[in-house]
């Protein structure tokens, strides 16, 4: 019919739905960085907002001078359903899966 405007489709979001500032994620990735066992990972998580735990989680998997038990205890906190709310789909799914080999080898 002429005269009405087009059907909009709704698409459900996929990605991202929070950002975590910059000025909040690089002091909690330099407080990460010294974080050598998952006690006090937990303890430093403790400290932080939730919001940022996603966000921090993935910023954490790239670099090399974070320990891998740190963003491991990091992912496993933070849980499967909250990453894929937070970071979408396809970064949550990649953290899982780099990051979930390691509990296996490790019997948890």
């Amino acid at each position: 019919m002429q005269g009405l405007p087009d059907r909009i489709q709704y698409a459900p979001r996929e990605g991202a739905t929070y950002e975590a500032p910059i000025d909040v994620l690089i002091p909690a990735l330099m407080r990460l960085r010294k974080c050598e066992d998952s006690l006090k990972t937990l303890v430093l998580v403790d400290s932080l907002p939730d919001i940022i735990l996603p966000a921090l989680a993935w910023a954490a998997s790239s670099k090399r001078y974070i320990p891998p038990i740190a963003v491991q205890t990091l992912v496993k906190y933070c849980g499967q359903e909250y990453l894929k709310r937070c970071l979408g789909k396809q970064r949550a799914r990649e953290l899982s899966e780099r990051y979930a080999k390691a509990e296996i080898l490790s019997g948890l």
